[in-house]
């Protein structure tokens, strides 16, 4: 019995370990990505599709700034598209939990959300990209 015990402990540890590096692969993405990209603050919405879910953004270099940090952590890639074709997917069913994201509609207000989902739905149903967001409440400003 106790060597099933330390098995399940290095499985479990194992796993923590994964997701808490897969996590920071992915923010290291970003992070590398918006550094490589230098975008404008120009408006020209830009549409795209990924796991069926459409997504909006404020103009196509914030677009491949997103792209890149995918590419870079594994996720699916964003398929560039129209408007008419992206729109009917914007809204998804989203689980009733409390997971907070602040998001900055794109140099405008700060808005928590209680999910990712729920911000995703709000950001394409009404058309405002974002152009910051991160877990937990919204602060008064975030500094950085």
């Amino acid at each position: 019995m106790h060597g099933i015990s330390k098995l399940t402990l290095t499985l479990a540890l194992g796993t923590l370990l994964f997701y808490l590096g897969f996590t920071t692969a992915q923010e290291g993405a970003l992070f590398r990505c918006n550094v490589q990209y230098k975008c404008s603050s120009e408006k020209e919405l830009v549409w795209a599709m990924a796991d069926e879910r459409c997504f909006v953004f404020h103009n196509r270099c914030l677009l491949q700034v997103e792209q890149c940090s995918r590419n870079s952590s594994g996720r699916t890639e964003l398929i560039e598209t129209d408007r008419e074709t992206c729109k009917p997917s914007c809204t998804k069913v989203c689980l009733d939990t409390y997971d907070p994201v602040c998001a900055q509609i794109f140099q405008e207000d700060y808005i928590t959300f209680s999910n990712e989902c729920e911000m995703r739905n709000y950001i394409c149903f009404n058309e405002r990209p974002y152009s910051y967001y991160a877990m937990g409440e919204c602060v008064e400003q975030p500094v950085g």
